[in-house]
C-alpha cells in the first residue's frame, strides 16, 4: 500500500512540474542526455557495465557447470537444522491467566 501512494505521489509531482515547465524544457532535456550518451564518460561506463555483466554470467555459468553432473544434474544438498522452541512470551490479549509469564503451572493434586 505505501508503494503505490508512493508511486502515486512521485508520478503526480512529476506530472504536474514536467507540465509546467513545457515542451522547451522537455527538448533542453532531451539534449542533455543526447549529449550525455555521445559523451566519452559514457563510453567508457558503458562498457565497463558491459564487461561486468559479461564477466558475472561467466562465473555464474562456470559455478553451476562445477556444482552439477555430467548428465547436468545438480547433486543432492543436505542441510542440517536444529529446532529450537521459542521462549514462552506473554500471555495473548484477553486470557484468563493471572499467572505472570513464564510463571511454573500450579501443582497438580
Amino acid at each position: 500500500m505505501r508503494f503505490r501512494l508512493g508511486f502515486t505521489l512521485g508520478f503526480s509531482a512529476g506530472y504536474c512540474l514536467g507540465a509546467k515547465a513545457g515542451r522547451a524544457r522537455y527538448e533542453q532535456i532531451k539534449q542533455l542526455v543526447t549529449r550525455a550518451k555521445q559523451s566519452e564518460a559514457y563510453e567508457v561506463a558503458s562498457d565497463k557495465a558491459k564487461t561486468l555483466v559479461e564477466d558475472s554470467v561467466e562465473r555464474a555459468k562456470d559455478l553451476v557447470e562445477d556444482r552439477s553432473d555430467s548428465n547436468g544434474h545438480q547433486p543432492e544438498v543436505i542441510v542440517d537444522v536444529e529446532l529450537v522452541e521459542p521462549s514462552p512470551g506473554p500471555p495473548p490479549a484477553g486470557s484468563l491467566s493471572d499467572d505472570p509469564p513464564g510463571a511454573p503451572p500450579p501443582p497438580s493434586l
